[in-house]
């Protein structure tokens, strides 16, 4: 059961990492401005991984934080919109249009997360209009995949936000990242 073979060893070492990469990803992103980077060391981070964690991470962050720029930018207006358009889905009293709302906040999601995943796979080759349209195809393909993810996560924040912030705060991140990674078992694009 201990050995180091074992999957239980395995367990544990997958929660280390998320736990590590979490508050390397809290730490990092405090300045708001490097949470773009941040996050796209967390991706790097289950993308490539190597034994340690710290000296990676904060070479991924530092070499990501001008290239993901335009992405957290991105990020601040589709989360505005986001916002804009819950606040009017709960004024209504439609429930047909709070559902398009939650199916279109959870695309917006995912396509925001692609952004940083297609990022990392294509290994900075991308002009950012070529990435923009590529994320949005793989979220379009692969939507279907990524959403259960999202709703767990979602689903899981509402209970450990009110009753364990601890438990929050070292897997916010990181634990969601992982298994949306692992979902969508995405192979390295090589492009020629």
């Amino acid at each position: 059961m201990f050995a180091l073979e074992s999957r239980f060893y395995r367990l544990c070492e997958i929660v280390f990492r998320m736990l590590v990469l979490n508050l390397l990803f809290l730490v990092v992103s405090f300045p708001i401005i490097t949470f773009p980077a941040a996050l796209r060391a967390v991706v790097d981070a289950y993308e490539h991984p190597e034994a340690k964690l710290l000296k990676p991470f904060l070479k991924n962050s530092k070499s990501a934080l001008l290239k993901t720029l335009p992405l957290g930018v991105f990020n601040l207006f589709s989360f505005l919109c986001g916002l804009s358009l819950w606040r009017s889905a709960t004024l209504t009293n439609s429930l047909f249009f709070s559902f398009m709302t939650i199916i279109f906040l959870t695309f917006l999601l995912s396509y925001n997360i692609n952004l940083y995943v297609m990022q990392s796979k294509m290994q900075d080759r991308q002009n950012l209009f070529d990435l923009f349209r590529s994320s949005f195809f793989f979220t379009m393909m692969h939507y279907h995949k990524g959403i259960g993810i999202l709703v767990l996560a979602a689903i899981g924040y509402f209970f450990t936000w009110q009753s364990a912030p601890g438990i929050f705060y070292l897997f916010c991140l990181s634990g969601p990242l992982y298994f949306y990674q692992k979902v969508l078992h995405l192979k390295r694009v090589d492009q020629s």
